[in-house]
């Protein structure tokens, strides 16, 4: 009984732990591709300046 006890709390434990990780991922990719767009978008009007 321990040991399956021990197997679902370790099985919980894993999802809990790929979720967090799945998380962070996921929301550095949406910071990459916010902060990409606000560095494009400020070069894009640096260069409509001089031209």
């Amino acid at each position: 009984m321990i040991h399956l006890t021990l197997i679902i709390v370790d099985f919980l434990t894993g999802l809990l732990a790929a979720g967090a990780w799945a998380l962070a991922s996921a929301g550095g990719a949406i910071a990459a591709v916010v902060g990409g767009g606000v560095l494009g978008l400020s070069l894009f009007r640096r260069w409509r300046r001089r031209g």
